[in-house]
């Protein structure tokens, strides 16, 4: 048997397979890790007791010798080969004798029979290969899954049926999701046995019975022998962690055609492309299934600040996920009004999302259908009590402004209570601080109001937890009080009080990842005209 011995490091590579991949791909014979190996590097194959080089169309190139490969190379004892990454001299040793592998008596019987051989090990090469590239391109499981049955056909002649399971996330069982004959046509009928199955999966590696009938590792009442099946290959699909996504099993009636161990390494090979094929389609998926998410999300957020004399608006939404619990609302109320509502749903992801929703739903027809705003926000409590799970609540804010913009009503159902910046930043001061109601969706109960004057040049700024539960790098809290500072310290405008909020929190943040859904909303008054400064005493003093 040759084999590779690294220069470097003196690590020797066994050649035992008919076909020796190199490259970064873990799934390699020989696991090349870095950056300037590809993927799929090189290759060895064996034929006819010979060996020989091939580079896979690599980035950086094959050499033998110290002359690049452009096409496959024969190796000779003492070659140098090199890779990126690698540096191997290849070395060959003689074959001892080998004692035959154990066989089923049945299948003795079957050595008079003519044999018909299937492509050799560089067809099987070439049509792995080509699984590999065909399903790079696909990325939705029902198109991967009948792909991968229909390469296997290619490189697997004696192959009548194939069949691939997927392990479910939720149950842990190996689920049939694709079955295919060699003649096109579904496979209603599995004949797969769960013993095969089970070993494949504990052992990580194909499994081979060339007589599947009267193999005695399995069970002999099980449906191989019932659909007459004599050669059974299995091959577990290994994801990236090394967890078992599934399998795929090939089976064959012929008896002048059983599977080899050949093909079993063939097989192996083959399974590994399905398993990244499995993964970028599952990935891809996810994906998808989260963009739709924050569309919808994100249709439920205002696509417009209000249009009010005198007023001006500023807003910002930021999940930590690609979804989040945190909600803001403009909703326009008789007599030129309007409702600012600011909500959080305990929790992250899909599940505070949801009920996201429901409250945005729920607010904008509370708000608008009731004159009384404290009676709006009860029965908005009372729609959502019971609407989620039993440990989620929403804290709640909203505030009704005045046409002209000069005070609002103000309701807070558990949430931090909002800061009212005086014109100027004379002063920054939470609103009402001493009177916080439950929040929505634990139990009934009535709710108090609180009016705020605005005068001109003033600011009322809402906020999540997002905004004062910001980390940075040593694990500090953002806290109340840096954001008072930062308001006062902003330039006039609703604008300009929210841009230096958040570019405040990204400073003391400083890189470190979002963990918590953001929401900023401010509402100020246009400043008055300036007031003339005093002239001094006639006369003087």
């Amino acid at each position: 048997m040759a084999l590779l011995r690294e220069v470097n490091r003196l690590k020797d590579y066994p050649l035992h397979r008919k076909v020796t991949l190199i490259g970064r791909d873990p799934a390699c014979d020989v696991v090349v890790a870095t950056e300037q190996t590809s993927w799929r590097h090189a290759l060895i194959v064996q034929c006819g007791g010979a060996y020989f080089l091939e580079d896979l169309e690599s980035v950086n190139g094959s050499y033998v010798n110290g002359q690049r490969v452009r096409q496959r190379t024969l190796l000779h004892p003492g070659d140098r080969i090199d890779v990126s990454g690698l540096s191997a001299e290849f070395l060959a040793a003689e074959a001892g004798p080998q004692e035959p592998a154990a066989r089923p008596t049945a299948t003795v019987l079957e050595s008079s029979l003519p044999v018909r051989s299937g492509p050799g090990p560089e067809a099987k090469l070439r049509a792995v290969l080509e699984i590999s590239r065909r399903l790079s391109t696909a990325l939705d499981l029902k198109e991967v899954l009948p792909s991968i049955l229909e390469s296997l056909f290619t490189v697997f002649p004696q192959a009548d049926r194939a069949f691939l399971l997927l392990r479910d996330p939720d149950s842990g069982q190996m689920v049939p999701r694709a079955a295919r004959r060699r003649d096109g046509r579904e496979e209603d009928a599995l004949a797969v046995s769960r013993s095969i199955i089970e070993q494949a999966q504990a052992t990580g590696r194909p499994v081979l019975s060339d007589d599947a009938g009267h193999d005695a590792r399995f069970d002999p009442e099980q449906s191989i022998r019932r659909f007459q099946i004599r050669s059974v290959l299995c091959a577990p699909l290994v994801g990236r962690a090394g967890d078992v996504l599934g399998v795929v099993q090939l089976d064959a009636r012929d008896v002048r055609r059983p599977f080899r161990q050949e093909d079993a390494d063939v097989l192996e090979t083959a399974a590994a492309q399905a398993a990244r094929a499995v993964e970028s389609a599952r990935l891809y998926a996810e994906r998808r299934d989260l963009e739709a998410a924050t569309q919808i999300q994100k249709g439920f957020l205002p696509t417009a600040r209000p249009k009010m004399a005198g007023v001006q608006f500023f807003d910002y939404y930021s999940p930590a996920r690609n979804v989040g619990g945190d909600y803001y609302d403009y909703v326009p109320l008789p007599g030129g009004r309007w409702a600012v509502a600011l909500g959080d749903v305990s929790g992250k992801g899909v599940p505070a999302a949801l009920l996201m929703a429901r409250l945005s739903a729920a607010a904008r027809f509370t708000l608008a259908g009731e004159a009384d705003l404290p009676t709006a926000v009860r029965r908005l409590n009372a729609t959502l009590t019971g609407a989620g799970p039993d440990d989620r609540f929403i804290t709640f804010l909203a505030a009704v402004l005045a046409a002209d913009g000069s005070s609002a009503a103000l309701v807070n159902a558990g949430h931090l209570p909002p800061l009212l910046r005086r014109a100027g930043g004379a002063a920054v001061e939470e609103v009402w601080a001493e009177v916080v109601g439950l929040p929505l969706a634990v139990m009934d109960r009535p709710y108090e109001q609180t009016t705020v004057r605005l005068a001109p040049g003033d600011c009322l700024v809402f906020f999540t937890d997002g905004v004062t539960e910001a980390r940075n790098p040593a694990n500090e809290l953002y806290g109340p009080e840096r954001l008072q500072a930062a308001v006062r310290c902003a330039p006039e405008g609703a604008e300009a009080v929210g841009q230096a909020i958040l570019a405040d929190v990204r400073r003391f943040a400083a890189g470190r990842p979002q963990s918590d859904d953001l929401t900023v909303v401010c509402v100020a008054r246009d400043a008055g005209p300036a007031t003339p400064a005093a002239a001094p005493p006639a006369g003087g003093a």
